[in-house]
């Protein structure tokens, strides 16, 4: 069953095949089985809600059908904004292409959130030139778009936020593969928001231990219209029915988040509501929310509670089905990084943090805290929980008189479940171990609901992979957000504490304090979770001074 989009399509180009082969309406009425006005009424509409405006045909009686009037909106049209001295709380931006119809549904659908949301809409327009497109062979001028974003238009460079602009004026090609590419210092140390049909983000470091600044781009309201070329071919790809939703809290925080259209129906997740051309509806769960890498141990208390434990917290008001977890082991107690370095040691030994199983106890202790019989908890296996492994095989009990015991109950359990394979030998987990078969601790409590996953076993959340921590590339690579665009399915990965969006990669921040004791100099850190939609669109969502939302 065709959409409307394709329907419309269909018309356009059997209407131009009949203009060229000289039919009348009335032969072209027979052909499609209608009557001659339907054709005209029809044509007429195309004209209105698209802004293409289809040549007229003659009738059988040699006279012509009724013609609009052009519906075309020129460059002219744009909007000068500034809200600099009187912002709104809640601001879409989004981006359209010149010469081409807008995606109606979607269209409508962010109309229908602006006025439910009391938020104001603002468009990037963007040129492409397409010989090759059906919308552009149709028009002699190719400077207009669509007459329905004419009071959204911007060109201007707006400052929505003492700490956030949009870039009006900064026009790119939606076939550019790194939309973002150059920018880094392009708003000083302000973030910045870029219309561009490809999703990108990326986080800047800034100095001062200042938040990072985020560079993004929109996403499009626009239908794909490209070339038939390798880069037309990508760029259509990689297009985006997405919008960025900017709010400001009390506080005077922003706060951003990406919303994706469904391609039919035009439709929209935004945290627990959907959206369509019909209205808003709420409580809806989503399917998955990643967090940024949590090292329990550091755990920062506000994102802890404004993820996991307030009352408006992201799993109190999402309700996930799954609750994916990195980095959750920090094991500071015997990291390999502090080997050699006396003054740690020191401190460790008479201030406290130096016994190994109390501090897997922290982390099992959180692991109970966040997990309950609503969701699934997923343990991604990561670089920090592997540090337990690698001091199992490297240290000497001898010289660690305080974890000599451990060791050895660790030792020994470890040999007593090896266990050949087909391609050599294997054993259990130590950190998953433990937590089921503690020594001198209490271990997990809650194990029914929590999931551990080996190194590189593959978890799936609506098409989405998560079972990627993002410290090991293909190949046995070193891991990064660019080496995961090349691997084909859609991933979320963690590992850096910078979050990003790269292609069909996104990458969460961290959960943990940002004042880590290895932090040296300007950071791109940023405490950001992933969700999941139901329909398996993601967005990230950053968490600032507490607050996730205004």
């Amino acid at each position: 069953m065709m959409n409307k989009h394709d329907t419309r399509e269909l018309f356009i180009q059997q209407y131009l095949t009949a203009v060229e082969a000289n039919m009348t309406v009335d032969q072209f009425a027979d052909f499609l089985g209608i009557q001659a006005s339907s054709v005209v009424r029809y044509r007429n509409k195309i004209a209105q809600e698209t802004g293409i405006k289809l040549p007229t045909m003659v009738k059988d009686n040699g006279g012509e059908d009724i013609e609009m009037p052009t519906t075309l909106v020129g460059e002219d049209a744009y909007k000068k904004v500034s809200l600099e001295n009187d912002p709104p709380k809640r601001i879409v931006i989004t981006a359209a292409q010149n010469a081409t119809p807008v995606h109606d549904e979607f269209l409508s659908t962010i109309l229908q959130y602006c006025d439910i949301m009391d938020a104001e809409l603002m468009v990037i327009p963007y040129r492409y030139k397409n010989p090759t497109s059906i919308y552009q062979s149709l028009q002699e001028k190719e400077e207009w778009w669509d007459k329905r974003l004419v009071p959204y238009l911007v060109e201007d460079d707006v400052t929505v936020h003492k700490e956030l602009r949009v870039m009006g004026h900064v026009k790119m090609q939606p076939t550019a593969t790194n939309p973002l590419s150059g920018f880094d210092s392009y708003t000083g140390r302000m973030s910045a928001i870029f219309g561009h049909p490809k999703i990108q983000l990326k986080t800047i470091p800034t100095p001062s231990k200042s938040l990072p600044k985020i560079l993004s781009t929109t996403g499009a309201v626009t239908r794909e219209n490209y070339t038939d070329t390798k880069a037309g071919r990508k760029g259509e790809f990689h297009h985006s029915l997405a919008a960025i939703i900017v709010e400001i809290d009390d506080e005077g925080v922003f706060h951003q988040r990406h919303i994706h259209a469904d391609e039919l129906d035009g439709s929209f997740y935004d945290l627990d509501s959907q959206f369509t051309t019909k209205g808003r509806t709420t409580g809806h769960r989503v399917a998955g929310l990643i967090t940024g890498d949590s090292h329990a141990e550091f755990i920062d208390k506000q994102v802890k509670a404004a993820t996991y434990t307030n009352e408006d917290s992201l799993c109190n008001v999402l309700k996930p089905l799954h609750s994916v977890v990195h980095d959750v082991e920090d094991f500071y107690r015997r990291n390999h990084h502090h080997r050699g370095d006396p003054f740690l040691a020191y401190g460790k030994h008479h201030l406290g943090r130096n016994n190994v199983e109390e501090g897997l106890q922290v982390t099992a202790d959180f692991l109970d805290e966040i997990s309950d019989d609503s969701r699934l908890t997923v343990v991604i296996k990561a670089n920090h929980d592997e540090a337990l492994d690698r001091w199992l095989r490297e240290s000497d009990p001898k010289h660690d008189p305080e974890n000599a015991r451990f060791y050895h109950y660790m030792m020994y359990n470890m040999f007593s479940n090896m266990k050949m394979t087909e391609t050599g030998y294997t054993t259990v987990d130590p950190f998953v171990f433990w937590c089921m078969n503690p020594d001198q601790q209490k271990g997990l409590t809650k194990k029914d609901f929590v999931k551990f996953l080996k190194r590189d076993e593959s978890f799936t959340i609506e098409g989405i992979e998560v079972g990627f921590h993002g410290d090991k590339g293909p190949n046995g690579g070193r891991g990064n957000i660019k080496a995961f665009t090349k691997i084909g399915p859609k991933t979320i990965i963690g590992h850096s504490h910078s979050p990003g969006i790269e292609e069909g990669v996104y990458q969460v921040g961290l959960s943990a304090r940002m004042d880590l004791e290895y932090v040296s100099g300007p950071s791109s850190w940023l405490q950001t979770h992933c969700i999941i939609y139901p329909d398996g669109k993601r967005t990230l969502v950053n968490v600032i001074n507490g607050k996730w939302k205004r």
